[in-house]
């Protein structure tokens, strides 16, 4: 975290279906356009959620300024916080998702989760599935 020691994220989640509305976010203009641009990224139109405690995601929501910012700087409203994740269940790896956390959201215990890939198909996830989630680190 950008010379701050604050800990890194490390936690296990549980697969949750969620109501749609990060496949409507993921959807906007805006945000496809930043995410090609800052992460290079174009996601699979759905995130990954994953319950966890709220002090786990309270703990992420504070730690949110040192993570990518996407941002419509002509609408200034509702940006996002990117930070690249390694998530392991059912034996397998995947480490190329990232963590999105909206600036507003009505979740205050669950983690969405995106990536290029259908995240449930790669990892074979159902819900109530645990999933381990770990900040990715530069070797």
């Amino acid at each position: 975290m950008r010379g701050e020691s604050s800990p890194s994220i490390a936690t296990e989640g549980t697969v949750a279906s969620g109501l749609g509305r990060g496949a409507q976010f993921l959807a906007i203009e805006w945000v496809l356009r930043e995410l090609r641009a800052r992460i290079g990224l174009v996601p699979y139109p759905g995130t990954l959620n994953l319950r966890i405690s709220s002090s786990v995601w309270a703990s992420c929501y504070a730690r949110r300024a040192s993570f990518v910012k996407i941002d419509d700087p002509s609408a200034g409203g509702c940006p996002g916080y990117l930070q690249r994740v390694v998530l392991t269940a059912n034996g397998q790896t995947y480490s190329s998702a990232y963590l999105i956390l909206p600036e507003r959201t009505m979740y205050k215990d669950v983690l969405e989760i995106i990536a290029a890939d259908n995240l449930r198909q790669k990892l074979r996830l159902q819900d109530g599935d645990v999933v381990r989630v770990e900040e990715f680190q530069k070797e």
